[in-house]
């Protein structure tokens, strides 16, 4: 009678929460069904799943039910069983997949930027050249202008002596 409370009240609360019909619970003792599997392989040493199958106390803790759902959900050599493989590793590839396309919007942001630092820098060197070869006209122009005074100074102090 608890049983039956405290499952109707968990599929009701799973139903409400994940909004779905379909819900199947397992209900298992572990100690059943340790004690009936250790009994199904004490006779013959290894797991013998016919006798499994019929023991008395196996069955009604349905934790067969859940080990063969388990077996057939983790198969990957029936259809339903591909399905499932399908989605749980879509799951990590979709991640990944996301991560990837994430990496590459960041990657082509910082390409981006790192484009317009360098035109920025050549701008720079650039303008920096062309001062550099300003001065150098200049520098040549006052020096002429200077070897000129200069001459121009020394005839003079000639003249004068």
């Amino acid at each position: 009678m608890q049983l039956e409370e405290a499952m109707s009240f968990i599929k009701d609360n799973i139903k409400r929460l994940l909004n779905t019909e379909d819900v199947i619970l397992y209900p298992v003792s572990a100690r059943s069904a340790l004690e009936a599997k250790l009994m199904a392989t004490s006779s013959f040493g290894k797991l013998n799943e016919e006798l499994s199958l019929s023991g008395s106390q196996y069955a009604p803790n349905s934790f067969f039910e859940l080990e063969k759902f388990l077996y057939s959900f983790l198969d990957g050599s029936t259809i339903a069983g591909m399905d499932r493989m399908r989605l749980k590793l879509e799951t990590p590839v979709g991640i990944a997949d996301r991560l990837i396309s994430a990496c590459e919007t960041l990657v082509t942001q910082e390409y981006r930027c790192a484009k317009q630092d360098l035109t920025a820098i050549n701008d720079i060197v650039n303008s920096v050249n062309e001062f550099a070869l300003n001065m150098e006209t200049e520098s040549l122009s006052w020096r002429g202008q200077t070897l000129s005074m200069i001459e121009s100074t020394k005839s003079r102090v000639v003249e004068l002596v």
